[in-house]
């Protein structure tokens, strides 16, 4: 029995060097299904393999002195591969999550680009499109309403007596107004301005959502990068147009507009399963999307 024991321990460092090869081989194999493995995995486990067997009693106790050396020199050389293929393998994963980090963010900002356009869109029209072109008209018509008021109603002339009396004018009032008090508009604007007048201005002007959201200033105020309109609706990674659906679904006693946007085509490796980045759907009302937020 001591003999036999004495035997199995000689074959220990042997088996552990097989065992683990296979299973990085066997990992390597199905990896596909799951998740890509680098190259310096299929290395590592024929290399473990080899010297698993390099290694045994059986082998090293019928070599000659010279060959034991020879043995040993091709155990070292393939450590050494194999060091070589790991810190590789580790510096391309480094590599390719910095590029899959960069090419997510640049998607994700895109798709949150035509979301808040089309929420603007749908606020104007009543539902949204499924058109990129009309979209992206809409982005650039001036129709988006944006209040403008200058003057403070106060208790000596409050609201309702400020219209009664004809002091709340629409801004194409303020010129006839002011050369009916001898005044420049600027001027009487600035009266206005400094409640140093009964007038107050009280209007509805009409700008674009692109003026509004997309121009350089306005992107560098939101810290946010500079956008094209005609790059708006393309994966920035491979130029493909994003995906965009619309429909409707019945959701507290009426028809409510539904919309899905989804990139075609997901940043990943081959032969590898990719997270489809996307926003809204068309079963549920809501448009967040499957990133975080």
């Amino acid at each position: 029995m001591d003999q036999i024991l004495r035997t199995l321990s000689n074959y220990v460092i042997s088996v552990l060097l097989f065992v683990f090869g296979f299973a990085f081989l066997i990992k390597y194999a199905i990896a596909d299904s799951v998740e890509s493995q680098p190259l310096g995995m299929l290395i590592s486990a024929l290399v473990l393999i080899a010297i698993s067997v390099l290694v045994s009693p059986y082998v090293m106790d019928r070599l000659e002195p010279k060959h034991y050396k020879l043995v040993l020199g091709l155990g070292v050389l393939g450590a050494l591969g194999l060091a070589g293929a790991v810190y590789g393998s580790i510096d391309n994963e480094i590599e390719f999550q910095k590029v899959k980090e960069r090419v997510t963010a640049e998607t994700v900002q895109r798709l949150t680009d035509i979301r808040d356009a089309q929420k603007a869109y749908a606020t104007i029209n009543g539902a949204y499109t499924n058109d990129f072109d009309t979209l992206k008209a809409f982005i650039m018509a001036p129709v988006m309403p944006v209040k403008f008021n200058i003057g403070s109603f106060h208790d000596t002339l409050p609201e309702t007596a400020s219209y009664e009396g004809g002091y709340v004018l629409k801004q194409s009032d303020v010129p006839g107004v002011a050369a009916e008090l001898s005044l420049a508009p600027d001027v009487l604007l600035g009266l206005i301005q400094d409640d140093l007048s009964p007038y107050k201005v009280r209007d509805t002007l009409y700008t674009s959502y692109f003026a509004e959201n997309f121009t350089v200033e306005k992107r560098a105020a939101k810290k946010l990068p500079r956008m094209s309109i005609d790059s708006l609706t393309f994966n920035p990674w491979t130029g493909e147009r994003f995906l965009m659906d619309t429909g409707y679904i019945a959701a507290s006693g009426f028809d409510q507009s539904v919309l899905e946007v989804r990139d075609p085509t997901p940043f990943g490796r081959d032969k590898v399963k990719k997270d489809t980045l996307k926003f809204g759907s068309l079963t549920e009302a809501h448009i967040d999307g499957n990133w975080r937020q």
